[in-house]
């Protein structure tokens, strides 16, 4: 590994830190923690379902899918986007006062 790159790596796990760490001490309960005290607007909500429903596991799992399946598997994906967009819909409106 380059010095560079150790760099790179070394200051990534630096940034996490200090963002963990500060919203560490910025979340006072668990509600906080879970629902950023009811102050998340519906963007945010958004954007979470999202960044959960298109993760690591979604990327390579459908691509794996893909492969072994071929374009059968494609179909997990279609249905997969829409039960994002229900999940969104009916989350949405409960965590968003």
């Amino acid at each position: 590994m380059h010095w560079i790159d150790a760099g790179i790596f070394i200051f990534y796990m630096v940034a996490l830190l200090v963002v963990g760490f500060y919203f560490l001490k910025k979340n006072k309960n668990a509600e906080d923690y879970f629902v950023s005290g009811r102050n998340m607007t519906r963007w945010h909500i958004g954007l979470s379902v999202v960044a959960t429903d298109v993760g690591g596991g979604f990327s390579i799992g459908l691509g794996g899918l893909g492969f072994v399946m071929g374009l059968s598997g494609s179909w997990m994906l279609f249905t997969g986007l829409i039960g994002a967009w229900l999940s969104a819909v009916i989350l949405i409106p409960k965590v968003h006062p």
